[in-house]
This record gives C-alpha cells, sequence and structure tokens, in this order.
C-alpha cells in the first residue's frame, strides 16, 4: 500500500509546487491503509446527467462501492452484505439498486452457483463516455459564443 501512495504522492517536488499528494490533500496517510479508489472526476460531474436515465445520489454511491472492488477490467464480485454494511443500508436496498441499474442497462449481473454476483458496469462507464462526448461539444460551442460576447464587451479604462 506505501508503495501504490508513494507513486500518486510525487512528494519530492520541485520550484516549490504545492504538496498534491494524496496524504497532505486527505491530511492523515493512514486514510489509505485500505487503498484508495480511482474515479474519473467526470463521473462526479456527469452521473445526475446521464441518458436516458440519471444516476440517484444513491445508485452513484452503490457505483462507486462497486468501483471499489474493481482491481482489474474484469468485473468486480463482492457480496451484497458487505455492499450494504459498507452503505448502511439493507441487502434488500443494495439488492434494489442493483435491479435499477440493471433496468437502466447499466449493470449486468452475472448469478454464479455458490458464488457471490459479478458486476459488469461496461453500460454506465458507456453511458458515462456518451455524456462526456456531449459534455465536450456543448462545451466547444459555448467558447465561441463566450469569444464573441467578450468581443463585443466595452472596456472602460
Amino acid at each position: 500500500m506505501a508503495t501504490q501512495l508513494a507513486m500518486v504522492n510525487s512528494t519530492s517536488l520541485e520550484g516549490g509546487a504545492p504538496d498534491r499528494s494524496l496524504a497532505t490533500r486527505w491530511k492523515h496517510e493512514v486514510l489509505f491503509d485500505k487503498g484508495f479508489v480511482g474515479v474519473p472526476a467526470r463521473f462526479l460531474e456527469l452521473y445526475a446527467r446521464l441518458k436516458p436515465f440519471p444516476l440517484t445520489p444513491a445508485e452513484a454511491l452503490f457505483a462507486l462501492q462497486l468501483m471499489s472492488y474493481k482491481w482489474t477490467a474484469g468485473a468486480p464480485f463482492p457480496s451484497y452484505q458487505s455492499l450494504a454494511e459498507r452503505m448502511g443500508v439493507s441487502d434488500k436496498m443494495v439488492r434494489r439498486y442493483a435491479q435499477s441499474l440493471e433496468v437502466k442497462k447499466y449493470l449486468q449481473r452475472e448469478m454464479r452457483v455458490n458464488q457471490t454476483n459479478r458486476f459488469d458496469l461496461s453500460g454506465l462507464f458507456d453511458a458515462l463516455r456518451k455524456a462526456v462526448e456531449q459534455s465536450r461539444k456543448e462545451e466547444a460551442q459555448s467558447l465561441p459564443a463566450a469569444k464573441i460576447a467578450e468581443k463585443g464587451k466595452v472596456r472602460r479604462v
């Protein structure tokens, strides 16, 4: 774990640049004793605007919990019980979140005999990619309008 954190920390900064290590940003290195979750900032920005179905905050937290078990390209396979304990909700509620994401086509559950389910989030990742592409188009379209508006402003000295 210390090696993983050190790779992210980059504590030997040159030129007086601020220390952007995880331990510095979060204040306590012990917070990372069980690892950390790599989550694109775009997920946090866009989950409530996904199309055709936005995620609720509870569904987004459920997805984040699943992501915390996603250590490879393969589908994570935590138990419903462990997810429920981590989220502070019932096993039944966690199953509802999974079912809701499945109905929205953001999750595929692979039922396995005498093992925990696999949770494939490919549909969610694909929807997020589309949302990022749409967001970029909107940002690109708003840039020329902003430049035109800026040029039209009269500057007073």
